[in-house]
C-alpha cells in the first residue's frame, strides 16, 4: 500500500521520485517539511477528524506551536526540561521503548513534569515494511515499557515518518493517534546550533509541529534560542494534546465554508 506521505508528495516534488530506492528511504518525511500545504490533515495526523484547513489560524488561542522531541529517553532530557521550564514552554517526548530501561529514572521524570510522552515504537524499525504481526509487537511492546514509567501515549510518532494508512489504524486501535510534523530542525545531521535554529524558525508560524531530537547536544544548544523567537512572535510552545485543543478551539465557520471537509472513506 502506498503510504499517506508518498501520496501527498506526488504531485509536489516530481523529483524526488527520480531518486534511488535508498535515498528514498531517507527522505519518506519530505512532504511533512517541503509539502506545499503542510496543514493538510491526512498528512499531519492521519486520520484525524480534525480538519486544520477549517482552523483560522489568526485566532489568539491558535498561536500555539507543539514542540515535539523524539528518540528519548537520553541523558540529554534534564537539561531540556530545564530550558523549558525557564520560558515558560511544554514539549510531547516520543519515547522508544527499548531504550526506557537503560534510562527508567529519566523516563519517570519527564513523565512526571507536566510535559508529555508519547510512543515511538519499540525499536525505531521502518515500519511500514514490517509485516503486521512485527507492528503489533513493537507497539504494543513500547506501551508496555511507557506503562512502566505511568505513561498512558495517546500520540504515536512514526519512526522516519513512515506510515500508512494500516499503520496509523493500528496505532488508533491503541489508543493513539499518529502525528508527523511542519518543521524539521533535520538535528539528526549534527548540524551546529545556528543551522538548526536556523531550519526550525524559517517555519515557525501559529499551529506549526516541530521535530527534534534529545539526543544531540547541538539540539539541546539550540532550544533556547528558538524559544525565544517564538516567545517574540507571540507564540506558546505546547505539548501535542495542548496543541489539538487549541486547533479544535480554533475551528470557525468562515473557514469551514472556505474549506470543506474532505470525503471520508
Amino acid at each position: 500500500m502506498m503510504t499517506l506521505f508518498r501520496r501527498a508528495v506526488l504531485p509536489l516534488a516530481a523529483a524526488l521520485l527520480a531518486l534511488p530506492v535508498s535515498a528514498m528511504a531517507g527522505q519518506r518525511s519530505y512532504a511533512a517539511t517541503h509539502g506545499a500545504a503542510p496543514f493538510v490533515t491526512e498528512h499531519l495526523i492521519p486520520g484525524s477528524d480534525l480538519d486544520l484547513d477549517q482552523v483560522d489560524r489568526t485566532l489568539p488561542q491558535a498561536r500555539v506551536v507543539a514542540l515535539t522531541i523524539d528518540d528519548g529517553p537520553d541523558a540529554n532530557d534534564p537539561r531540556i526540561l530545564d530550558i523549558l521550564r525557564a520560558h515558560g514552554a511544554k514539549a510531547t517526548f516520543f519515547y522508544i521503548g527499548a531504550k526506557i530501561p537503560a534510562h527508567h529514572d529519566i523516563a519517570r521524570l519527564v513523565a512526571a513534569s507536566g510535559n508529555e510522552v508519547g510512543s515511538h515504537t519499540e525499536t525505531h524499525p521502518m515500519t511500514t515494511d514490517l509485516p503486521p504481526v512485527q507492528r503489533e509487537w513493537n507497539l504494543a511492546q513500547a506501551e508496555k515499557a511507557l506503562a512502566s514509567v505511568g505513561v498512558t501515549a495517546t500520540w504515536f510518532r512514526p519512526p522516519f515518518g513512515d506510515v500508512d494508512e494500516a499503520l496509523a489504524a493500528l496505532a488508533r486501535r491503541h489508543g493513539m493517534a499518529t502525528v508527523l510534523w511542519t518543521a524539521d530542525s533535520q538535528d539528526w545531521k549534527d548540524s551546529g546550533p545556528d543551522v538548526i535554529r536556523h531550519r526550525v524558525t524559517e517555519r515557525l508560524v501559529p499551529g506549526a509541529v516541530v521535530l527534534m531530537h534529545s539526543t544531540k547536544a547541538s539540539t539541546v544548544a539550540a532550544l533556547p534560542a528558538i524559544l525565544e523567537e517564538g516567545k517574540r512572535r507571540g507564540l506558546r510552545f505546547v505539548t501535542m494534546s495542548e496543541w489539538d485543543a487549541a486547533m479544535r478551539q480554533s475551528v470557525t465557520p468562515e473557514m469551514a465554508l472556505l474549506h470543506p471537509a474532505p470525503r471520508r472513506r
